[in-house]
């Protein structure tokens, strides 16, 4: 009986289990920081799980200290007893009385007292915040939606369909979307004073036929139902071809060339060739269609530059440089919106019951016979003031 008590104040009293529950995040944080495999952290599912159970656990001691709130004695004489005690001269039945009076609450043997403290309702309001927080985490993780794709001016996309984007991450609990509309982008605006990090206008029609039009704008999302729409960035994709004077081939792939935080000349988007040996990339300027191919050509740098639509091909030195297709996209996020309210409000109540828990800590006393007359011990300063005790 003994070691079950001890089992049951370390499930739903004691502040140690709640430390294993930071194991993972911390082995996420040092996957991420250090760019390590580490164990445990192969994939997000780990961290969804140990959420879950950190807010069943959460939920346990919510249930525990909402049931204790109505009880005179709550925490109870089993639990954080201290080792040293004070003497009184006193017997047993006098110091019951002073501390009777100062508002203690004796339990049924009469040898533990406590007082009422808020710092109870902190811990309770703590462990609801956290609840709050965890359960709607791992609720939104579980029916998460998030898809990327690329799409450019022409005919309207399904966003309900997954072959729609590059990529999507789905939760476990997520179908695919069958409430989104469908899109079609009507202009796509150049970064400039107007919007520094370009524009597009769309069309979203839903299934009843009923067209919105919007101006998307990087970090400003636009609410559908009960998914954010989203511009990133506007990205241009030409198709480089690279051949020698004999007329061998050494590249011949769209290059994807995304805007550069800060200019290179006149040039503000900018993309590396990949999975050749040729290193380098291309720069564009769009306002002017202005290509700047720049490569490693045996023990040279090569630099070139052409106008896309104007020149057909360039010759530098050993080389033949050619741009014959021009791909502008706009890349769309489209997000299942989180409940981001609900978040915040379990974090700041999580936050707010653990100030209360520090600032106000317990007062209780546990009371022994002896033959000088009464021992005291007590946790808190209301009972060395009451009694007058010297510690």
């Amino acid at each position: 009986m003994k070691a079950e008590s001890k089992l049951s104040r370390l499930v739903l009293v004691s502040p140690w289990p709640l430390l294993i529950f930071l194991v993972i995040p911390l082995l996420v944080i040092l996957n991420v920081t250090l760019h390590v495999r580490l164990p445990l952290v192969g994939s997000a599912t780990s961290l969804l799980i140990n959420n879950v159970c950190f807010a069943l656990f959460a939920a346990i001691r919510l249930f525990r200290y909402c049931t204790g709130m109505r009880k005179s004695v709550r925490y109870g004489a089993g639990c954080c007893r201290p080792r040293q005690g004070v003497t009184l001269p006193l017997p047993v039945a006098e110091v019951q009385t002073l501390l009777g009076k100062a508002g203690y609450s004796f339990d049924a043997s009469g040898r533990y007292c406590e007082q009422r403290d808020i710092g109870y309702l902190g811990t309770t309001v703590m462990y609801g915040g956290l609840f709050i927080l965890l359960a709607v985490g791992s609720w939104d993780n579980l029916r998460q939606f998030s898809g990327v794709l690329l799409d450019g001016m022409g005919p309207a996309t399904n966003l309900n369909k997954v072959e729609s984007y590059l990529r999507i991450k789905k939760g476990s609990l997520t179908g695919n979307p069958v409430s989104l509309p469908r899109m079609q982008i009507i202009s796509q605006s150049l970064p400039g004073s107007t919007y520094p990090k370009g524009a597009t206008e769309v069309a979203l029609t839903a299934e009843d036929g009923k067209a919105q039009k919007f101006t998307l704008i990087p970090g400003e999302p636009v609410s559908y139902g009960t998914f954010d729409i989203s511009m990133a960035k506007l990205v241009f994709q030409p198709r480089i071809v690279i051949k020698t004077r004999d007329s061998k081939t050494l590249f011949d792939e769209f290059v994807m060339l995304d805007p550069l935080v800060q200019k290179r000349g006149v040039y503000s988007f900018y993309g590396l060739f990949q999975g050749v040996n040729l290193g380098g990339g291309v720069y564009y300027q769009p306002e002017k269609s202005t290509l700047l191919v720049v490569f490693s050509g045996g023990d040279k740098k090569v630099v070139a530059d052409m106008t896309f639509q104007v020149d057909q091909q360039v010759l530098q030195g050993d080389y033949i440089l050619s741009c014959s297709k021009m791909g502008q996209w706009s890349e769309i996020h489209v997000v299942h919106r989180r409940h981001k309210g609900l978040l915040m409000a379990g974090g700041i109540i999580a936050v707010i019951g653990l100030l209360l828990r520090v600032a106000i800590r317990p007062q209780r006393v546990w009371l022994e016979e002896a033959p000088e007359g009464c021992v005291v011990r007590v946790v808190g300063k209301e009972a060395i003031r009451v009694l007058k005790l010297s510690v």
